[in-house]
């Protein structure tokens, strides 16, 4: 079975997040989608605030399965035994560190390649700092994530 995992902070989980999981779930058997937890970094949302976002907006692809790791991306990749990571990629800055992420996991976990994908069109400017910063202004959210998960920010930080 090829088993990918698709990591990132998803605080929150944007539309770009979910059509990358789509493409996944298209390209593996299974796909793991790892909300990864940094006791060093601030989030948004909580955890179990974060797991419900993902488990709402990815809800009705079959092949997948989320959760949340504290460890290290390279240590969950040989628990799981995926063959892949997938990344999304909208910009020259991202494919230099997705670049770096991905030769730091090759020399700790050599079974699992990184696999950067570039956004569909539409999807090129959204990032959740984007939607929190837009939201903080008070501009709409709409396309960029869930009505619920707008609603869900706009309680969070205002707008």
């Amino acid at each position: 079975m090829n088993i990918a995992v698709v990591p990132g902070s998803f605080d929150p989980l944007t539309c770009g997040h979910v059509d990358l999981v789509k493409r996944a779930a298209t390209m593996f058997d299974h796909v793991y989608v790892v909300a990864m937890i940094n006791d060093q970094k601030e989030y948004t949302f909580s955890n179990e605030e974060r797991l419900d976002i993902m488990l709402r907006d990815l809800d009705g692809i079959e092949n997948i399965t989320v959760e949340f790791y504290g460890g290290m991306l390279y240590d969950y990749l040989k628990e799981k035994g995926a063959c892949a990571i997938v990344k999304g990629i909208r910009n020259p800055e991202d494919t230099e560190y997705e670049i770096f992420m991905a030769n730091f996991n090759r020399d700790h976990c050599p079974s699992a390649e990184t696999v950067l994908l570039p956004p569909r069109n539409g999807f090129e400017k959204i990032s959740s700092s984007y939607v929190k910063e837009r939201c903080r202004r008070g501009l709409s959210l709409e396309g960029l994530v869930t009505a619920r998960t707008a609603q869900m920010l706009a309680k969070k930080i205002g707008g």
